[in-house]
């Protein structure tokens, strides 16, 4: 140490950074010593003992983590505290990381200048004191070494002096702890003035009072005291310090670590008793204790107390016969309220939403934060859990005001019961989760009771995602045409084409199950160049053949006109496949429309003078406003078929409307979905433009629409084409009962099912839960346990899931060979 001065080491890789914390913590007692690396910081720990580390968390080469992990795995550093300074969010896995590497606090940047002057000033003060007991250990050392000394020099003296001079050396009045000298009865012989100002006592009142009086009768040291034969065998010395509360004068309790030593002076027992103030110690552990398990912004106990409770509150319901429910709760859409007014707009509102989380659920009930926006409650029982399930929906109706916002969220539930749904706390969170998605899925601001036919969802859908990858490359894309009836030409001169997935086990998927799922993985973008190359290519195929062209109109998704270079790769596809732009047209819809309108506006501009045509999809249903005709470049409207298939009033006068705008704005009219006699009448009747739907004819391969487009070309006589409603072939177990029984009947075969178990094997694939089991076939939930737990044994599955996917499986299997 320089001059006396206390070393604090400073390490930042970005000198601006030392030299702050340097102006802050400018003291002439300090001697400041920076360093720019984790490297140079470990070199100056060789040089310098230092009071305290701050440590910058993120520095290029070794970060602060490692740099802490050195320094705490060294016998010399590893004592000095250390101070984290970073930019980074206080996130649970950061916090963790810190406090596991030895950190001893946090300080987020920009430094609070008061905070981290208070902090480093307790390291010091921590420091100093450190120093001051190093001093008077070596003191102590040295004094006992004399008094063993003494002993032996004077071992011929009197019993009397050789006592008085025991005591006198035993008690040293410059000790900061309280220090005691007892008989083997307890009795206080001797206490140093320490002993007087912790415990408020003056020295005179304690002398000849019993060591009892100052301690808890719960502590492990007035039970010592208590137990004569063990109090005298004390050994020399103790080095495991004692725990316990102390009692002061006015009857306060504060915790103390005491240790014991014995020593044997003229034949009787003296004990010494070495008493420590651990009072901050123990508030300061409490605190690092609340961190690690609540959530610092909304107080809430976080997802690692959850996790311990979930497990405590699942033996106490075996133990106890019970079940209950885990809710879950989830923000909708909270994110966009951080994206577009900010971080502390956000957190304001998630502290109000937690307020009425709380005066929806009752006050014995624990809350607990596991997400940014997610929550979860354990409450007694399946009706319990819907009752305040909505009860919480309906105080989400209310507005929350947050400055002068008033904002508007909702929130989604999901629900699993223990033990019905899951028997470990894993399947149990997951399933709460899958029926919170499910509520998601079906519009949010809802709840949904979580069923097995969930994870049935969830499995296919993850499995879809793995298979889209792979679709493109193997070939499984396929394009279907569905024709347009031009009434002024009275013949098909367009087309739309219809991507659809060939998969090799789930059989022909529609574009409405897969293109989300292409939409979120990112995707979209190659399926759609896909798609308009293979267009291109079939109307250069159609035109070799000698079919007069057709127009053929492609859908665009939303997320393909985010891609940078999506206009050149549709001039380079054009003149790569040498077609004529006119004859495609271009499908997009109005939410498109109304989402990054400038690049929107640009690409169809791009496309537009191009020659490509562009039709607005689902017209009608969206939120666009009529300006949106007049701002894009738009040729035609498409109707939904939503309005043709309703016979009102309403939608026919909304019909008409719509075509008198266009004709007035010089665009054409497409009506979707006509596919009766009575709807190709009306539309005729209302002078549209084109028609589209079952009516006329359904989507068909490229092979059968030539053949169609030629018969049309014949002059054959136009024939009604009988309605083939596309259906996603998804087997649906609760639709084809004929293959259910079959392929439960194959598994009864294969695996030695009993006739009960096959009952019992067709409600579990059906959705049903433990207790509707029961109910439905009039046993016990306790016999169904066990006959689902023989029926995974024999099938050699582990839960409801794995069974449900091999009786799927065998279904597929089934569909396959019919």
């Amino acid at each position: 140490m320089s001059d006396n001065k206390i070393n604090i080491l400073l390490v930042d890789d970005r000198t601006e950074n030392l030299l702050a914390l340097e102006a802050i913590l400018d003291n002439e007692d300090y001697q400041l010593i920076k360093a720019t690396s984790g490297e140079d910081a470990l070199k100056f720990l060789l040089k310098y003992d230092f009071a305290a580390i701050l440590l910058d968390v993120q520095m290029p080469g070794m970060d602060g983590f490692k740099t802490a992990s050195i320094i705490k795995a060294r016998e010399k550093t590893r004592h000095i505290p250390i101070l984290f300074i970073t930019a980074n969010h206080l996130d649970q896995e950061h916090v963790f990381t810190g406090y596991s590497i030895g950190a001893i606090d946090y300080i987020l940047k920009p430094v609070d200048a008061l905070v981290l002057k208070v902090k480093v000033e307790g390291f010091v003060h921590l420091y100093k004191l450190n120093d001051q007991l190093k001093q008077q250990k070596k003191e102590l050392e040295e004094k006992n070494r004399l008094l063993e000394t003494s002993y032996l020099e004077l071992s011929e003296q009197s019993n009397k002096l050789k006592e008085s001079e025991a005591l006198s050396n035993v008690i040293f009045n410059t000790s900061m702890d309280s220090m005691l000298i007892l008989d083997e009865d307890g009795t206080l012989l001797k206490v140093n003035p320490a002993f007087s100002s912790m415990f408020l006592y003056k020295v005179e009142e304690v002398v000849g009072t019993n060591i009892k009086d100052y301690f808890s009768n719960q502590s492990p040291l007035y039970q010592l005291v208590n137990n004569y034969e063990q109090f005298i065998n004390i050994p020399p010395t103790i080095e495991k310090k004692l725990v316990v509360n102390a009692v002061k004068k006015d009857g306060s309790v504060f915790p103390v670590e005491a240790q014991l030593g014995r020593k044997l002076v003229n034949g009787k027992n003296i004990i010494a008793v070495t008493i420590r103030d651990v009072t901050i110690q123990k508030e300061y552990e409490a605190k690092i204790t609340h961190m690690a398990y609540h959530d610092y912004l909304t107080g809430l106990q976080n997802r690692r107390f959850f996790e311990k409770n979930l497990q405590e509150q699942m033996e106490v319901s075996i133990e106890q016969n019970e079940s209950f429910a885990l809710m879950y709760i989830d923000i909708d859409r909270f994110q966009s309220v951080n994206n577009s007014l900010g971080q502390r707009i956000g957190d304001e509102l998630l502290q109000l939403i937690v307020q009425r989380i709380k005066n929806s659920v009752p006050n014995e009930l624990t809350i607990y934060r596991v997400g940014g926006d997610k929550f979860a409650v354990f409450l007694s029982n399946r009706e319990k859990a819907i009752e305040i399930a909505e009860k919480l929906l309906t105080t989400f109706h209310s507005p929350f005001l947050v400055h002068y916002y008033e904002i508007y969220v909702t929130a989604s539930i999901g629900i699993s019961i223990f033990p019905y749904d899951a028997t470990n706390a894993q399947d149990l969170v997951k399933n709460a989760n899958a029926a919170l998605y499910q509520a998601k899925r079906e519009g949010m601001d809802n709840y949904q009771l979580y069923h097995s036919g969930l994870n049935l969802q969830t499995y296919r859908k993850f499995m879809m995602q793995n298979d889209l990858r792979k679709a493109l490359e193997r070939n499984q894309l396929i394009i279907h045409y569905q024709p347009r009836y031009d009434l002024q030409e009275k013949q098909m001169m367009s087309v739309e084409a219809l991507v659809r997935w060939n998969h090799p086990d789930w059989g022909l998927i529609y574009p409405g199950e897969f293109i989300p799922i292409a939409e979120e993985t990112g995707m979209i973008g190659q399926i759609g160049k896909w798609v308009v190359e293979a267009v291109c290519k079939q109307w250069n195929e159609w035109v070799e053949k000698g079919l007069p062209p057709v127009k053929i109109s492609v859908n665009f998704s939303g997320q393909q006109f985010l891609h940078k270079n999506m206009e050149e790769e549709m001039k380079s596809i054009i003149k790569e496949q040498e077609v004529d732009p006119t004859y495609l047209e271009f499908e997009i819809t109005e939410s498109t429309l109304m989402s990054n309108q400038s690049a929107v506006l640009k690409m169809l501009n791009s496309f537009r003078d191009m020659g490509i045509k562009i039709s607005i999809d689902d017209f009608g249903t969206g939120y666009s406003s009529l300006s949106y005709l007049r701002k894009y470049p738009v040729d035609i409207i498409k109707i939904d078929k939503s309005f043709v298939q309703d016979h009102s009033v309403e939608s026919r006068a909304l019909i008409t409307a719509i075509i008198t705008l266009a004709s007035q704005l010089k665009m054409k009219v497409v009506v979707e979905g006509v596919e009766t006699n009575e709807q190709w009448e009306a539309m005729k009747a209302m002078k549209c433009d084109e028609i589209q739907g079952y009516y006329f004819s359904r989507p068909l391969p490229p092979i059968e629409l030539e053949q169609f487009y030629v018969r049309k070309l014949e002059g054959e006589n136009t024939r009604k084409v009988e309605i083939q409603k596309e259906e996603t072939v998804i087997p649906q177990f609760e639709t084809d009962n004929e293959l259910l029984v079959n392929a439960l009947a194959k598994n009864k075969l294969t695996f030695s099912l009993s006739a009960r178990e096959l009952e019992v094997l067709t409600l579990v694939v059906k959705g049903f839960t433990n207790k509707e089991i029961s109910e439905e076939l009039f046993i016990s939930e306790h016999t169904v346990k066990n006959h689902i737990t023989k029926i995974f044994q024999k099938l050699n599955v582990n839960d409801r899931l794995q069974a449900m996917a091999k009786i799927y499986q065998s279904f597929l299997e089934l569909e396959k060979t019919r």
